[in-house]
């Protein structure tokens, strides 16, 4: 496997679906976009090119197993220049996640994955983006919600609003109303910034 192309995330299938997701609330039907984790830069000196590519490659290799058999636990993913850090809701199934990720694509056996616990899968964090927008067709919040989508690090979902909406408390329990049990942060943002795919795109530290 020899992918460059970026990984989806957590919402949409990432939720890879299933990474971090973003939905647009401009269009007609609530959708959920996902948001792409970063492709592999040109490496500086001193590094070795094959670093990178290997570390998508992985990335998207979980992503597959996210979309399907463990997305009862699959959370998110982030991505350094040398490794994958995996957030699930059963670190125990992740492993077992990361073994199926690298019997399906075994040149992607030597990147290291870290596993990291979160609270939420993407499912779940889909689910409660798409409540929002189901909620704001049927009834326009105080503010409007130009994004909704996974958080980076699997705790709930980022709804993007207006400086006003992001100021309001009302609207922060509207909006925290009808995603339901799932944690809801609201930032202040644009339509325009709100369509960027790689606005949440989650990139690990270190």
């Amino acid at each position: 496997m020899n992918r460059r192309t970026a990984v989806a995330l957590p919402l949409a299938a990432g939720a890879f679906a299933l990474l971090t997701a973003c939905g647009s609330a401009t269009t007609g039907t609530p959708a959920v976009a996902v948001a792409a984790l970063p492709s592999a830069s040109a490496p500086s000196a001193g590094t070795t090119p094959s670093i990178a590519v290997a570390v998508t490659d992985t990335a998207s290799a979980l992503g597959e197993q996210g979309r399907g058999e463990f997305g009862d636990t699959y959370g998110s993913l982030s991505v350094d220049a040398r490794h994958v850090v995996l957030y699930a809701t059963d670190p125990v199934r992740a492993r077992s996640m990361v073994e199926a990720a690298h019997r399906a694509h075994p040149d992607t056996a030597g990147v290291d994955v870290e596993i990291r616990a979160c609270q939420y899968t993407a499912r779940d964090q889909s689910w409660a983006s798409a409540q929002v927008f189901a909620a704001q067709q049927r009834k326009p919040f105080s503010f409007p919600v130009f994004a909704s989508g996974s958080s980076p690090d699997g705790t709930g979902i980022v709804v993007t609003t207006s400086e006003e909406g992001a100021k309001s408390q009302a609207f922060v329990r509207e909006v925290q109303q009808a995603a339901g049990s799932v944690p809801v942060r609201v930032n202040a943002g644009s339509q325009a910034s709100a369509a960027d795919p790689t606005a949440l795109a989650p990139v690990a530290s270190g």
